[in-house]
C-alpha cells in the first residue's frame, strides 16, 4: 500500500480483506502480481501522479491466480480457474465502450491508482473483467502478461508495420522489449535503445533476445541508427516515457514516418510540432489496452511467438520494498510479487 504523498511510503500491511463478490464478480486469491511503470512511478511520487492517483491506495493492476468464488450470475469462470485480471475499470455505457473503446472509457478507473489495486491476496473483479490463463503459463507470465497487452494494442492495432521496414524502438523495459518483439514478428528490421542505467541488466537481456541496441548516453542515436538502417526509421516507438526520447523521435523518424507514444511521459515536452509538421509525420498515441487485446497477448504468449520470461524478477511480499527500489535503479527489469 502507498501510505503517504511522498518518494517510496509503501507498506506491507494488514486491511479487512473484500466482501463476497457480488452477482457479476469474482473473488480472485492472487499467487502473483507485477509492478507496473506506474507503480514505479507511484513509488517515486513523480509530479503528473500527485493529482492523479488517491492516497492511501493498495497498489497494483496486474494480477494472475485462482478464482476463489464467484457470484450468482457469473457464468464463465468456476472456483479453480487461472485467470489474470484487466487493470482499466470500465462502464460499458459510455460511447467509447460501447464502440468498444473501453481503453478510454469516460469514467475509466484504473486499479492501485484512483481505486484499490490488486497487490493484496484476495480481490474482486467483474467478470468481463478476467480472462483464463493457458496452462503452458506460469502465474508470473499471467501477471505480467497486463505489460505486454499494452504494445500489442499499439504495435498491432494503432500502427501498421509491414515486413522490411525499420522500426527504433526506445525503452527497455517489458513494454519496450515486447513492441520489439511485435515488430520483430511482422518482419521490421528492429533496434532498441536504452541509456547506462539500462546497461546493469536490460540491454544486456534485449541483446540476448537478438536485439541490435544502441546506447544514447554513448552514441548519437539518429546518426546510429540511420547509418544501422540506411536512412532515418520509418517507425519510432517511444516506450521509454523519457522527455528528451520523445524529442528526439522527431530527428529519428524520416518523413512521412511514424512516431508511436506508448510510454506515459512524467512531466510536459516541448515538441518540435513545425518542423514534423513539415515533413509529414504521423504522431499516434495508445493507451492501455482492450479485452481483445488481453486474448491475443494470452495466445501469443502461450504459443511461444512473444517471450517475457527472461525479464522477470520475482520477490516475495516481504521483499515489495527492495523489489520497487531495484525498479528504479533498474537493476529489475518486471518485478513480480509473489503472494503464494
Amino acid at each position: 500500500m502507498k501510505v503517504r504523498k511522498e518518494y517510496g511510503a509503501v507498506e506491507v500491511v494488514d486491511i479487512p480483506g473484500p466482501e463476497m463478490p457480488k452477482e457479476d464478480e469474482v473473488l480472485l486469491r492472487v499467487h502473483s502480481a507485477a509492478v507496473c511503470g506506474s507503480d514505479i512511478h507511484a513509488y517515486e511520487y513523480i509530479p503528473s501522479y500527485q493529482t492523479f492517483m488517491h492516497v492511501p491506495v493498495v497498489l497494483g493492476h496486474e494480477a494472475c491466480g485462482v478464482v476463489e468464488k464467484v457470484g450468482g450470475r457469473v457464468t464463465e469462470f468456476v472456483p479453480g480457474d487461472r485467470v489474470m485480471g484487466e487493470s482499466n475499470i470500465y462502464c460499458g455505457k459510455c460511447r467509447n465502450c460501447r464502440l468498444g473503446m473501453t481503453n478510454i472509457c469516460d469514467a475509466n478507473l484504473m486499479r492501485g491508482l484512483t481505486t484499490t489495486g490488486v497487490m493484496q491476496e484476495y480481490v474482486l473483479f467483474a467478470e468481463k473483467n478476467l480472462h483464463k490463463v493457458p496452462e503452458v503459463l506460469s502465474f508470473d507470465e499471467g501477471a505480467a502478461a497486463q505489460a505486454c497487452t499494452v504494445s500489442v494494442h499499439g504495435v498491432l492495432h494503432r500502427i501498421a508495420i509491414n515486413a522490411g521496414n525499420d522500426v527504433l524502438v526506445a525503452g527497455v523495459g517489458i513494454i519496450g522489449l515486447a513492441a520489439a518483439q511485435l515488430a520483430r514478428l511482422r518482419g521490421a528490421n528492429v533496434i532498441v535503445v536504452g541509456t547506462d542505467e539500462d546497461e546493469v541488466a536490460r540491454l544486456p537481456i534485449a541483446r540476448k533476445m537478438g536485439f541490435r541496441t544502441l546506447n544514447c548516453r554513448k552514441e548519437d542515436v539518429v546518426a546510429a541508427s540511420g547509418q544501422r538502417f540506411g536512412k532515418k526509421a520509418d517507425f519510432v516507438l517511444e516506450c521509454s516515457g523519457a522527455s528528451s526520447a520523445v524529442v528526439s523521435a522527431a530527428d529519428a523518424v524520416k518523413k512521412g514516418g511514424t512516431i508511436l507514444l506508448l510510454g506515459l511521459v512524467g512531466k510536459e515536452v516541448s515538441f518540435p510540432f513545425a518542423k514534423i509538421t513539415r515533413a509529414e509525420v504521423n504522431i499516434v498515441t495508445s493507451y492501455t489496452s482492450t479485452w481483445i487485446d488481453y486474448e491475443e497477448t494470452l495466445s501469443l504468449l502461450a504459443s511461444g511467438a512473444l517471450d517475457i520470461k527472461p525479464l522477470l524478477n520475482i520477490y516475495s511480499v516481504e521483499e515489495s520494498g527492495k523489489a520497487f527500489e531495484d525498479a528504479v535503479k533498474k537493476i529489475a527489469l518486471k518485478p513480480v510479487l509473489r503472494f503464494q
